[in-house]
């Protein structure tokens, strides 16, 4: 099994977990140590998705969460919310409410949230999921999109990336359209850092070699913390390297 922190490409061939594999992803990516190489991009993930939804529209009285995998921020998601998690069939987590190919298999003006997490890199037509996101919310319903930005990919798998402006004008028309960037250069190099050593780790396989890598992730996490508060006490100009972007926009009452 791939590292418990490394996202399970949608489609692609494999297992499905186990319950104790199942849990081990989620407490990886809510809950990351600072001995995992991803450890710095999964906390800004984590703290800008946490002030998104914080700025949703209240009641949410339905959410959809679109590609859900293993679905680790449930928790965050508004509590008294009927949560419905979509995922293609086949995927390896098994957690999903409801699994389709079609984007996306629900009538129209049917939640008030619709959040795609991580998962959007991998749509063939973005703008006809963002048509599709439009479609089944409600007016002044919002959907939050999370995808990365400086980080490896599979040549086996479709996947694409998105700059900052690309990603806003996937909603154009739509109201309060946000971007975040999660995460700069200093977390970019800190995730491509310990992405190399992972690989190398993986590789090599001498036994031990893995704690000693867990040792030297807390050391490139300390390191790359740093560094990304120093580039934000100093930023300027227009030239950006973030990890991660995140993307927040409201449907038209």
């Amino acid at each position: 099994m791939p590292d418990a922190s490394i996202p399970l490409t949608p489609g692609s061939a494999t297992r499905p977990l186990t319950p104790q594999e199942l849990e081990a992803v989620r407490r990886s990516r809510r809950h990351p140590r600072r001995t995992q190489f991803d450890y710095l991009h999964l906390r800004y993930l984590i703290r800008d998705l946490e002030a998104a939804l914080a700025h949703v529209d209240r009641p949410v009285a339905d959410v959809l969460d679109v590609w859900c995998g293993s679905r680790a921020y449930d928790d965050l998601l508004p509590l008294e919310a009927r949560r419905v998690g979509l995922d293609v069939p086949g995927n390896p987590y098994g957690v999903a409410d409801v699994e389709s190919d079609e984007v996306l298999p629900f009538e129209d003006a049917s939640f008030d949230l619709v959040v795609c997490i991580e998962a959007f890199q991998w749509m063939r037509d973005p703008k006809h999921t963002v048509t599709e996101f439009a479609r089944v919310l409600r007016p002044g319903g919002t959907a939050i999109v999370a995808v990365p930005f400086a980080f490896e990919y599979d040549r086996e798998n479709f996947e694409r990336r998105f700059t900052g402006n690309e990603l806003v004008e996937l909603f154009d028309g739509w109201d309060d359209v946000t971007l975040t960037e999660n995460g700069g250069r200093g977390v970019a190099w800190t995730v491509l850092t310990g992405s190399l050593l992972s690989h190398v780790v993986t590789r090599v396989g001498l036994p031990g070699l893995p704690w000693l890598a867990r040792g030297a992730y807390a050391c490139l996490n300390t390191v790359g913390a740093l560094l990304e508060r120093t580039e934000a006490r100093h930023a300027g100009g227009t030239v950006t390297l973030p990890m991660n972007l995140l993307a927040s926009a409201r449907k038209p009452r």
